[in-house]
């Protein structure tokens, strides 16, 4: 029987931490271990013996990742966010691909809480909606089950073995330390890994707008740096379209005033794209529909989700890029070169 390992790296105990234990309790497959690895800012007691806290101080995720994988005894280590939990049937599903002895990682959704307040949920919608996230909203809602090179450490599941055979998570990024992982696995393999709709977990979301932006700027740096230093999964159409867009939007503004010609092609564009947003809008104030306010809030939060993206991607691309990237080996607890 396949034993797991989850890891869930936090910088303090917090209610999400506590409710994501809450329903791992509540998980029907019982054969697995938890680690919380946290800075030590706080003393906490789970009162559960299959739960270990361990302190790492004032490190990122990848490292605590790291930690929790070297004490880690499990076949499979599964990898949550703080602000996630598990569906009751997670490691179940789960279980059942791993009988296969070839899989050596899996994804599966994470998808807005249920019981998330109106603006959590506005950014869920964000994120699942093709005018954001594109073909990649498979990541946010359940969808058909597919084969993948890059996904994100909030629903991830990594055979130990692999996980040593490629020293686990580089630390010098953050985010984006999960998609080196996955290219690093990739590599070693030869062959992508499996999502599956049914291996889920719920997420919570950054609130609009302030919050969501934040988090969308540090996104779009990271991957537009991993464009320019890790095109395998990064240098592709659709994350450069917010810049294109962005770049447009902007420039397209001034040349039309040099070029009076383009100024119908500009108008055009704009209208396309505004029909598209309001499409996607309309739909999610149909359900939204206790907040009249929603369709107004969608079509913001995806303008300027497209702006803050498209403009971080290009920043990231203009970066420096790190040449040394070191690794924690898990066999040995020290760093190397990568």
């Amino acid at each position: 029987m396949i034993k797991f390992s989850i890891i869930i790296p936090v910088r303090a105990i917090n209610d999400y931490v506590k409710e994501s234990l809450e329903n791992i309790k509540k998980l029907d497959y019982k054969n697995f271990e938890v680690f919380i690895i946290t800075d030590g800012r706080d003393s906490y007691d789970p009162g559960w013996d299959k739960v270990k806290v361990l302190v790492s101080g004032n490190v990122g995720p990848g490292l605590k990742r790291n930690l929790g994988a070297k004490k880690a005894t499990g076949d499979v280590l599964a990898f949550l966010d703080d602000d996630s939990y598990p569906r009751a049937d997670w490691l179940t599903n789960a279980a059942k691909i791993f009988e296969d002895s070839k899989i050596y990682a899996l994804g599966g959704p994470a998808v807005t809480p249920d019981n998330a307040g109106y603006l959590e949920r506005m950014s869920g919608w964000l994120y699942s909606s093709v005018v954001m996230s594109s073909r990649i909203n498979y990541r946010y809602i359940p969808s058909e089950k597919m084969l993948v090179d890059d996904y994100p450490s909030v629903n991830l599941f990594v055979r130990k073995k692999a996980f040593e055979e490629v020293s686990g998570f580089v630390t010098e990024f953050w985010p984006g330390e999960d998609t080196k992982l996955c290219l690093d696995l990739v590599k070693k393999y030869g062959r992508k890994f499996p999502y599956d709709p049914e291996v889920l977990v719920y997420h919570h979301r950054r609130e609009i707008f302030k919050p969501h932006l934040k988090q969308i700027s540090r996104y779009g740096q990271y991957r537009g740096q991993f464009a320019r230093v890790f095109p395998q999964t990064s240098r592709i159409p659709i994350y450069f379209l917010p810049s294109l867009f962005f770049l447009g939007l902007t420039l397209g503004f001034f040349l039309i005033f040099l070029f009076p010609i383009l100024t119908p092609i500009y108008i055009l564009s704009l209208i396309i794209y505004a029909v598209g947003v309001s499409s996607a809008a309309s739909r999610v104030a149909k359900i939204e529909k206790d907040h009249p306010e929603a369709f107004f809030d969608f079509f913001k939060g995806a303008f300027l989700t497209h702006i803050f993206y498209g403009a971080n991607f290009l920043i990231g691309i203009m970066k420096k890029p790190r040449l040394e990237l070191k690794k924690f080996d898990n066999k040995t607890g020290n760093y190397v070169e990568g």
